[in-house]
């Protein structure tokens, strides 16, 4: 899909960015998927919090985001969930509710689990 020399490129232009974007998120409660905005209805491959989740701390450096608190949770390789008409939707992974999908689903940030 991607060449090599397109994502080290990509990825050399994102490390010589010198400024950091700091984001800070509230600590969510969780929800179901009825409670949440349906543009922020998303089924992930991994959540959890930011410090903790393997991979998170290298993509969120070479964004060049800092979060606040460390601890926010996030999901990693998102796609939107679409509700249908009768109110079900349907995520072989984790749904969530996230504040922030940025960065087209490969980190979203600020998400909670939530039950369909």
């Amino acid at each position: 899909m991607f060449s090599k020399i397109a994502i080290l490129s990509f990825v050399s232009v994102l490390a010589a960015a010198t400024e950091t974007i700091p984001v800070t998120y509230p600590v969510p409660t969780p929800t179901t998927i009825s409670q949440c905005d349906t543009s922020e209805a998303y089924c992930c491959n991994s959540v959890g919090q930011a410090n903790i989740l393997p991979g998170v701390a290298t993509i969120l450096a070479l964004l060049n985001i800092a979060l606040d608190p460390v601890t926010v949770i996030v999901g990693v390789a998102c796609s939107p969930i679409t509700v249908g008409a009768g109110g079900g939707a349907n995520c072989a992974q984790q749904p969530v509710c996230c504040t922030n999908n940025s960065f087209n689903g490969v980190i979203n940030i600020g998400c909670v689990p939530v039950s369909l």
